[in-house]
């Protein structure tokens, strides 16, 4: 009865978020242009999301600094970055001038976590419980909580990581106060080679006594092709953003370059090779994301692009006993169906004599010691181990808290039947519940500032559009999510993604089953299906109180 009292009231705010980062922030801005009663949750100690969280030695960003950023000109107009590609400390400072200008700081609480949601269908709101012992009733919660925000736990991986009395670290819970010139003289083990771990392995083999690299699958990795800027070179850059941004809106990333439409069949020779030497040469993501399309589509095309990488990359080895473990002449996976990052000095790392590269595959790491790790016929005395070896993508942040329906099942237990849910914004069963950046929405094959504000964009504007219209409750209708889910795993069978064990396709969780879990065929089309349920009235969705048999 007690219950029944409270979920009678109004919500305390129209919407709650829950993440600071890109998609967060862009739209507790864009809600508080509406006069929404909004506010902004999250557990980090700043605005950033992942640049909060990810201070690593190494961490940096991978797209260009000049797409990188909000679009709105207050912003990019009067601001300064020293590198095409920062480092977390700049972009810790940018989204810090970004709460400032757009007098964010009021609106949001850091330390804050949420810990558990609860729908009151009678009220048709969200009562969300909070670390901090606070609840508070919202009309519509967003989770904006990204999808590489949940770390693996190292002791579900290795046995005995809590008799190892050395320092353990997950890269994405690096100290606060520990520098990279902290582990110099000290035996350090990285283990992963992800885009954490390569560039970790770069400044930590820079300064590290000993250096023992733990190595499953090689990366893939481009070269980052690295410039700074003063102030004044900076400035003369900004006349390009303006179009630079624009573009992003209409390429299949999210960046200011794109595929090839041309078929790689219909190609000669002499054109193959000239568009990959001069994506090669741009640097960056051109080589993945400016190829032919057919790149992840046709094997020819596919090994092509494999053979030129390796030949470039294998002239940067210098200990052949090392070639085949970095470079193999076979490729481990489809070229650029695995997540490729980039680096500056990562092969010329293992050149040194204090790196070493251990393949896990033939020498598997068996436990953790007091001093270190067994691994193979061998044990390794290590002061340091960090162990970059992901999330749980995608699904991960919205099932490591309990987020309960009306009927008392969670995301958790719906998604662990099956992986549904609708344009990659709502969840069948879950009412006024959105998220971003997320479950079958393209932000792992996207840019994260036109991943937020893509995204962004659309939720505020139904959450507006509804309340307008004096509508309280909005959910996805089963069928149709169904018809997404299968439209997903269509796309994703013409390709090659299916054929690399992927964070794409949960491969990087034991026990998480197996398929694509990011919409895989591009931002222009993502966006077309977006606004297209918005022509449409949102005939996908039940608006308002539904009839029992229409929500099973």
């Amino acid at each position: 009865m007690e219950g029944r009292i409270m979920q009678s009231t109004a919500p305390q705010l129209d919407a709650l978020i829950v993440g600071a980062g890109f998609s967060g922030m862009y739209m507790l801005h864009e809600f508080l242009k509406r006069d929404f009663k909004v506010r902004l949750i999250d557990d980090g100690e700043g605005p950033g999301g992942t640049w909060d969280k990810n201070r690593y030695p190494g961490a940096r960003v991978d797209s260009c600094i000049w797409v990188y950023q909000f679009t709105d000109p207050d912003l990019w107009m009067n601001y300064y970055f020293t590198e095409k590609y920062p480092g977390w400390k700049e972009l810790q400072g940018y989204f810090r001038y970004v709460a400032d200008r757009w007098n964010l700081w009021p609106h949001m609480s850091f330390g804050q976590r949420m810990t558990r949601a609860t729908f009151d269908e009678h009220g048709q709101q969200w009562r969300v419980e909070t670390s901090t012992g606070d609840t508070v009733t919202c009309r519509f919660l967003i989770m904006a909580t990204g999808s590489t925000t949940t770390p693996i736990d190292p002791a579900k991986f290795f046995s005995g990581t809590s008799k190892y009395r050395g320092e353990l670290y997950h890269s994405a819970r690096w100290p606060r106060d520990k520098e990279v010139d902290d582990l110099k003289g000290k035996r350090v083990a990285v283990i992963g080679t992800g885009a954490s771990g390569v560039q970790i392995i770069q400044e930590v083999g820079l300064v590290a006594d000993e250096l023992v690299v733990f190595q499953r699958t090689p990366n893939l990795a481009l070269p980052m092709k690295q410039e700074r800027y003063t102030r004044r070179e900076y400035d003369a850059l900004k006349p390009l953003f303006p179009g630079a941004m624009e573009r992003t809106k209409q390429t299949f990333a999210g960046f200011d370059y794109d595929f090839i439409y041309k078929p790689w069949a219909d190609m000669s020779q002499e054109e193959r090779d000239r568009i990959m030497r001069f994506n090669w040469e741009m640097g960056g993501f051109w080589f993945w994301l400016a190829a032919p399309v057919d790149l992840v589509f046709d094997e020819d095309c596919n090994r092509a692009h494999y053979d030129f990488w390796r030949r470039e990359t294998v002239k940067r080895i210098k200990k052949p006993e090392l070639v085949e473990l970095l470079a193999p002449s076979t490729p481990p996976h489809p070229f650029g169906v695995k997540r490729p990052c980039l680096e500056q000095w990562y092969w010329e790392i293992y050149n040194q004599d204090n790196v070493r590269l251990v393949d896990v595959n033939s020498q598997p790491i068996h436990e953790f010691t007091e001093t270190g790790i067994r691994a193979g016929e061998e044990e390794f005395e290590l002061d340091v181990v960090i162990c970059a070896i992901g999330f749980d993508n995608n699904t991960g942040t919205m099932t490591a808290v309990d987020i309960v329906n009306s009927e008392g099942r969670t995301v958790r237990d719906v998604w662990n039947e099956e992986y549904i849910d609708y344009l990659g914004k709502m969840v069948p069963g879950f009412p006024n519940l959105f998220y971003t950046y997320g479950l079958h929405s393209p932000a792992a094959f996207l840019n994260g500032p036109t991943a937020g504000e893509l995204e962004g964009d659309w939720v505020v504007h139904v959450i507006s559009d509804i309340t307008r219209r004096g509508i309280t409750r909005i959910e996805p209708r089963l069928d149709v999510s169904k018809q997404w889910h299968q439209e997903i795993l269509d796309a994703a069978a013409k390709t090659l993604f299916p054929k690399a064990k992927s964070w794409y396709m949960g491969a990087n969780i034991p026990g998480k089953r197996p398929e694509m879990l990011q919409y895989p065929s591009g931002a222009p089309m993502y966006r077309q299906k977006l606004w297209d349920e918005v022509e449409r009235g949102l005939s996908g969705f039940i608006l308002g109180q539904p009839e029992a048999a229409s929500v099973r």
